[in-house]
């Protein structure tokens, strides 16, 4: 019974991460727009919003390599550009990040006012669900010998569970927000260029 709940944890997270992986890299608007908002950061953005700026805003993000996973950035709609955490290229799953990516990203400009918001991958939104009720679960079947033993393991297990995916998304979300001081680094270059009076 064991084995049977574990490969039925193993099945649901695999196809949440599978289904993020297809929707993150094929930029699928709904994911990204209609998705589960963790947090949203807004400010007054009286800037240029040029989306074909996302090379530099890929340039200036984590350039001291601060984390080991890079935001891969593309425009969505005249008005948003979404984002990823990607692992840096060579890498397998979380041997080169950091944290684990719970979170993808979207940035939208509407009338003076920029958002960014965290967004949920759908392996992040089941994964503390599904660990808790599966550890229940084989809990519950193994209550009738040495079931304190029990109840302490899965009980320690889901607390480092949960620390580790507060920890990741307090990551993500404190990475996301830091976009805000460069997305304005960016558009007041591109209000000073406007300005600029061209030489007769």
């Amino acid at each position: 019974m064991g084995l049977g709940i574990f490969i039925v944890t193993l099945i649901v997270l695999c196809l949440c991460g599978l289904t993020d992986s297809i929707c993150r890299t094929s930029w699928q608007r709904f994911y990204y727009l209609r998705g589960v908002t963790f947090f949203t950061h807004d400010l007054d953005y009286p800037y240029p919003f040029n989306i074909k700026r996302v090379d530099i805003l890929s340039k200036k993000e984590n350039p001291a390599k601060k984390y080991k996973s890079e935001l891969v950035f593309m425009p969505i709609a005249r008005n948003a550009i979404a984002f990823y955490d990607k692992p840096v290229r060579g890498s397998f799953g979380t041997k080169k990040r950091s944290y684990f990516s719970m979170l993808h990203g979207v940035i939208v400009n509407k009338e003076g006012k920029l958002t960014i918001a965290g967004v949920f991958d759908y392996f992040g939104l089941v994964f503390i669900p599904v660990m808790i009720a599966s550890l229940s679960a084989y809990g519950f079947r193994q209550y009738k010998e040495g079931w304190w033993i029990n109840a302490l393991i899965l009980a320690g297990l889901m607390v480092i569970f949960i620390i580790g995916f507060i920890y990741a998304i307090r990551c993500q979300k404190k990475r996301f927000i830091a976009l805000s001081d460069i997305l304005v680094n960016i558009g007041r270059k591109e209000k000073d260029k406007g300005k600029e009076v061209p030489e007769v």
